[in-house]
């Protein structure tokens, strides 16, 4: 890994950029620039991205854009989120494909829209609190992880991500900009070789959470939708439980499994 205080020159990608042809959509095109540099050998593996502010600063592109590009590159396997220390480019022998990616789809298009996550709250809990939802970990604490995501000029749902104590070995900084977008799946995968195989999911019309309602700005109580994810790895072990809260009228979400690979 290089050395985390020396980042990348982003010359080479603002040339790439003029390089590349306009696609109409620009975080597409910024990820065919930044994909560019790295399968040319200008960004090596390890190569130490600047902050976002930073890349919005040096190309014609707003924060939401350089967001959208990184997280796309991030799904490819081109880029690496590391905790507290940010963004690098992805070692080819690291690049993993995520198995079971949750996305929104446009319904007008259909298109498969990539959303953006911003930590909210992280935490302990004891499993007995939330019944049969949690009964599957078998252990007494898990670690909570509360989310909201979203998609451009779209409001936001509310995520709860569950995981065993044990693969939380960081505390996150609340605000960590490395953490807001990250992909708690490849962090699994890189950190513990964990790989979901299975997912099992309901849904069903309840009361959204305090918590949820609050980030959300809804007026408690409110129904939405309740969508519950449980995902086992390949011994049948309980690996990662989610929980998304959805208002009335929220975009469609779907559970993209195209991508196996495991």
């Amino acid at each position: 890994m290089s050395d985390p205080i020396s980042k990348l020159s982003l010359a080479p990608l603002a040339a790439q950029w003029e390089a590349t042809p306009e696609t109409g959509v620009k975080y597409q095109r910024l990820a065919e620039a930044f994909a560019a540099c790295i399968h040319s050998g200008t960004y090596m593996p390890g190569g130490h991205l600047p902050k976002e502010t930073e890349i919005s600063e040096a190309l014609p592109v707003g924060l939401s854009t350089v967001q959208k590009a990184l997280a796309q590159l991030v799904e490819q396997g081109l880029i690496i989120r590391r905790r507290k220390l940010g963004s690098f480019i992805a070692d080819l022998d690291h690049q993993v494909p995520e198995v079971h990616v949750y996305r929104f789809r446009d319904p007008a298009t259909g298109e498969e829209m990539m959303p953006f996550t911003r930590v909210v709250r992280v935490q302990r809990v004891l499993t007995a609190e939330y019944g049969a939802l949690l009964t599957g970990f078998e252990a007494e604490e898990v670690m909570r992880i509360d989310r909201l995501v979203w998609v451009s000029g779209a409001s936001p749902a509310y995520s709860s991500f569950f995981m065993r104590c044990e693969y939380h070995v960081e505390q996150p900084v609340e605000g960590s900009e490395t953490l807001h977008g990250a992909s708690y799946h490849r962090l699994l995968w890189e950190r513990f070789g964990i790989r979901t195989a299975q997912v099992r999911h309901s849904a069903s019309a309840e009361l959204l959470s305090r918590h949820a309602c609050e980030q959300l700005d809804l007026a408690a109580p409110h129904v939405g939708m309740i969508w519950d994810a449980s995902e086992y790895d390949r011994d049948g072990r309980l690996q990662i439980v989610q929980r998304f809260e959805l208002p009335r009228g929220h975009r469609p979400m779907e559970l993209v499994e195209g991508k196996t690979g495991f």
